[in-house]
């Protein structure tokens, strides 16, 4: 579901779901005009405060867990673009040659993340040959840096912490491509948003209209935090994903040099 248009999503989850759910309750009533009298509603209150307590605590896990892990996908952007900009501007101690091959590879791999690999990523494939091989490139250009005199000895180590820590950073980002909320987990959600709804449909209330009222409310706000769940359910994948901005802001920053 994260693949499908963001608006197509939030008319399903949202405006389907309440509007199943308002003519399901009027059924209900239709069919079983004595629940309106109201005389079990001791029963159903309790079932309510039960089932919508651990429905709750159940959802907000959820919403906060998913949540947490697209921040932390954007944060490692972040710290990866970072990387990129320590590589680039300590490449100042070595002879320009050197230096250019570097600041070039830098770029090239900036510029195969933003139109390679984060396509690759939406589509749920973890990583690109194209950066890949870019991180190649850099490596063996590390490799050969010249290490004559202390100051550039204590530069080359440097330039290797960085890369190391590019390395880590593009690794964690991948191992978030493909990842979401185990399949049990929808379930639950699921099961447990058609039972808190179906007990408040046969909550005893005379007014049809107080009733209605309350069950798509009900149903509207199950809806928007699934939604909200399905949205950003993936960090890399669909309308609401975490976006190459520090990678563009690099390359803006430094790509024109």
């Amino acid at each position: 579901m994260t693949r499908m248009p963001i608006w197509l999503l939030f008319l399903l989850l949202v405006v389907v779901v309440t509007a199943v759910a308002v003519g399901v309750q009027l059924l209900v009533r239709r069919r079983w005009p004595h629940l309106a009298q109201g005389d079990h509603n001791d029963v159903t209150g309790y079932g309510i405060a039960i089932v919508g307590v651990i429905y709750a605590v159940l959802l907000a896990f959820v919403v906060i867990v998913s949540w947490q892990q697209f921040s932390q996908a954007a944060d490692l952007v972040g710290e990866e673009a970072s990387a990129l900009r320590g590589l680039y501007r300590e490449t100042v101690a070595f002879p320009p040659d050197a230096r250019g091959r570097i600041e070039a590879d830098v770029e090239l791999y900036a510029r195969a993340v933003i139109t390679q690999e984060w396509p690759a990523m939406a589509r749920g494939e973890p990583g690109d040959p194209a950066a890949a091989a870019a991180l190649d490139r850099i490596a063996d250009h590390l490799a050969a840096l010249p290490a004559d005199t202390p100051v550039r000895q204590e530069y080359v180590g440097v330039e290797a912490d960085r890369f190391a820590e590019l390395v880590s950073f593009r690794s964690q980002r991948l191992d978030y491509v493909g990842q979401g909320l185990p399949g049990v987990l929808w379930v639950a959600l699921v099961f447990g948003g058609v039972v808190t709804i179906g007990f408040a449909m046969v909550f005893g209330l005379r007014s049809t209209t107080l009733h209605l009222l309350m069950t798509g409310s009900l149903a509207a706000v199950i809806g928007v935090l699934l939604f909200v769940c399905v949205a950003i359910d993936q960090p890399f994948v669909g309308d609401v994903a975490v976006s190459p901005v520090p990678m563009a802001r690099f390359l803006s920053d430094f790509g024109a040099r």
